[in-house]
This record gives C-alpha cells, sequence and structure tokens, in this order.
C-alpha cells in the first residue's frame, strides 16, 4: 500500500533527500512545507509525516507535530536538535537526529509505515521513541 507523507523542513536540500527515499520505497510526497501555516494546509491528505523542529516561522515543529497527531498523522521529529523535543510530547511516535544516511532514511520510513499499519516494526537505531 502506498502512503502518503508530509515533510515539514525548511532546508530544501534535506527535504529533497528525504522525498527521494520516499519515492524509492514506492510511498509519495503530499508536499513539503517549511512553516506551521503550510503544514496545516496537509492535514486532510497526509499518513505519515517528518517534523524538523526550526522551522521558517521559529521552533514550531512540536507544534506542529502535535496538531497533525490530533488528525490521526504518524508523527516523527527529523531535528539536529533531538534535544528540544520533551519525551512526553503527546501524540509524537519519537525523535531522530539528523543528519540522516540513505540507509537510516530508508529505515524510518519502513518504521513509519509499520506503525501506520498497526505493526511494532523495527525502529532505526538512533531513533528515540516516545511509546
Amino acid at each position: 500500500m502506498e502512503y502518503r507523507f508530509l515533510i515539514v523542513e525548511d532546508s530544501l536540500l534535506v527535504a529533497m533527500d528525504i522525498e527521494d527515499a520516499i519515492h524509492r520505497s514506492g510511498h509519495d510526497v503530499v508536499g513539503i512545507a517549511p512553516d506551521m501555516k503550510m503544514a496545516l494546509n496537509y492535514t486532510r491528505d497526509t499518513d505519515i509525516a517528518f517534523v524538523d523542529v526550526r522551522l521558517a516561522d521559529g521552533e514550531t515543529g512540536p507544534e506542529i507535530a502535535r496538531a497533525l497527531a490530533e488528525y490521526g498523522i504518524v508523527v516523527i521529529m527529523i531535528t539536529g536538535n533531538p534535544g528540544l523535543v520533551a519525551s512526553d510530547s503527546s501524540g509524537i511516535l519519537g525523535v531522530m537526529p539528523k543528519p540522516l544516511t540513505d540507509e537510516a532514511s530508508m529505515d524510518l520510513i519502513q518504521f513509519a509505515v509499520d506503525r501506520k499499519n498497526g505493526r511494532p516494526g523495527t525502529p532505526p537505531a538512533r531513533l528515540r521513541l516516545f511509546h
């Protein structure tokens, strides 16, 4: 089954690397959003979201992630600042530190898909799970 991913990231190069990995995994990217306003426009079309902490409008990533999770979207934070994400972050599956290798990206995508399907999956080595 093909899933629809949202990438919430203000660095276009990072977003494009993640987008490429998602496409190679056989899934679709509904959008790349650099800020909260744009990210929240994709709530109806998204199954899984990868969200950075620091975006074009500040450190709004955790707030965006919680809002997306309320729509039943599987949310994983991907950030160079994992300490900025509280481990009790409601609705957020976990946080993955940047930079991502290609292998880590592919593993993270598969893990997110497994969780969306209700399976436990195998988390990538550097992923800190919240629940």
